[in-house]
């Protein structure tokens, strides 16, 4: 027997190839039929840009940024059975958007070929150019100062002139906003611990981004750009307390409560946030900047316990009127806007604890140069009254019925967070 009969010979040659052919037969067959099952679609335009419904937003349409042309030479990749990486490195922001969009829409309506894989590349592809980019485009809330929030998200761009677009069409909806470029890393940073646009977002709380709101858009987890402070560095978040939850709640709140619109149910919602933000500040550990003589006992978590010899002075800003509010912070950032370097040192301190310093104060103001809550301090009482009215309710469900699940003891709680806001709310008014 020769050699190349030892190996198939011609014959086995002649069967590969046409199974490979067959296959390549199948794969086109395929192809076609998912074209034709797509038959009559056009290619998709801009998402709507939220869910607000107004006239003028309505009317209002960001210029197209993907021409019809470009998007019948790139959308047939979405028959691909395996795209090319190198394909998608040449493409723009918005094409690689457009794309993501036209595999969504059109798998939607009938299976595409290959596409977990394909919308998995395309996803990747513009995850790693928001991890690369030097500057980005950010929506800023006039009202707060902070990163605009629209219905949970963080709204983030690659041009700026998308963004400033962007805030043309939520103009007419009433937000006050403006366009911020801002580096993705900032090499200024003179902190011992440097800290990124995306690390901020985390000590803000804000998680959900939205890329290209207005025009072809994407959404992303903040975690899938860069990991939490704390998980890359030596940031001892039990020392230095953050309190990203609170931040984005005292965003949230302040947010909606200062948008000059009505709505159905709105002050349902401005309760719910308001709710939820004084809920957590309650459970919150603070910054307080103070000064101190005699002995005091650092504890392993970065507060203080002091003795009945130590003597300690507190900041203390003065409102318009001449009341007298004590600043604290809820992280390192907030302190360090006004107070880095200074003479003032950083204890760490329960929000119950903070409670015993009010004797001769009249509340207190959360981040003075951030968020500027002020929070009086009989506010601050029926809080801790209706917290612990709470924590009782929520102990006695349990024990009465250890198996009545969650939405019983939540209802419970809930029923006594409203009453007290409703009674400081009452005593505001007065």
């Amino acid at each position: 027997m020769g050699l190349f009969n030892l190996f198939g010979g011609k014959k086995a040659s002649e069967g590969v190839d046409e199974e490979v052919q067959n296959a390549a037969v199948q794969k086109e067959n395929e192809k076609q039929a998912s074209i034709k099952a797509h038959e009559g679609m056009e290619w998709p335009g801009f998402p709507k840009l939220n869910p607000v419904n107004t006239q003028e937003a309505s009317d209002s349409v960001m210029p197209e940024t993907v021409t019809e042309e470009r998007k019948n030479e790139i959308g047939p990749m979405i028959y691909d059975e395996d795209m090319s990486p190198d394909s998608l490195r040449f493409l723009s922001g918005q094409e690689l958007l457009f794309l993501l969009t036209a595999l969504e829409v059109f798998d939607k309506k009938a299976p595409l070929p290959g596409f977990e894989k394909n919308h998995r590349k395309v996803y990747n592809e513009l995850l790693g150019r928001i991890r690369d980019a030097e500057v980005l485009y950010v929506l800023y809330d006039i009202t707060t100062g902070f990163p605009f929030v629209d219905h949970g998200f963080g709204n983030v761009y690659f041009e700026k002139e998308t963004a400033e677009n962007a805030a043309r069409m939520l103009f007419k909806q009433f937000r006050r906003l403006l366009v911020k470029e801002v580096k993705v890393e900032n090499p200024d940073d003179t902190q011992a611990v440097k800290r990124g646009f995306f690390d901020y977002l985390y000590y803000i709380g804000i998680e959900n981004i939205l890329v290209d709101n207005g025009a072809y858009r994407a959404r992303f987890k903040r975690n899938e750009i860069v990991a939490a402070p704390g998980e890359w560095n030596d940031e001892d978040t039990a020392k230095n307390p953050i309190n990203p939850a609170l931040n984005f709640a005292m965003i949230d709140f302040l947010e909606e409560l200062r948008w000059p619109v009505s709505y159905e149910k709105r002050d349902e919602v401005v309760r719910a946030k308001e709710m939820r933000m004084l809920s957590l500040i309650r459970t919150s550990n603070f910054i307080v900047p103070m000064q101190h003589e005699g002995p005091v006992e650092v504890l392993e978590n970065g507060m203080m316990k002091f003795s009945k010899d130590t003597k300690f002075k507190f900041l203390v800003m003065n409102s318009k009127d001449e009341k007298q509010f004590l600043p604290v912070y809820t992280d390192g950032i907030e302190f360090s806007k006004k107070l880095r370097g200074s003479e003032w040192n950083a204890a760490v301190f329960k929000y119950q604890d903070i409670l015993k310093f009010m004797n001769d104060k009249d509340g207190i103001t959360i981040n003075p140069d951030g968020q500027n809550l002020l929070l009086p301090k009989d506010r601050m009482m029926l809080l801790e009254m209706a917290g612990q009215q709470a924590d009782q309710i929520k102990g006695t469900v349990k024990k009465n019925n250890p198996a009545s699940g969650v939405n019983t003891e939540d209802e419970a709680v809930q029923k006594a967070l409203n009453q007290a806001i409703a009674r400081m709310n009452e005593k505001k008014d007065n």
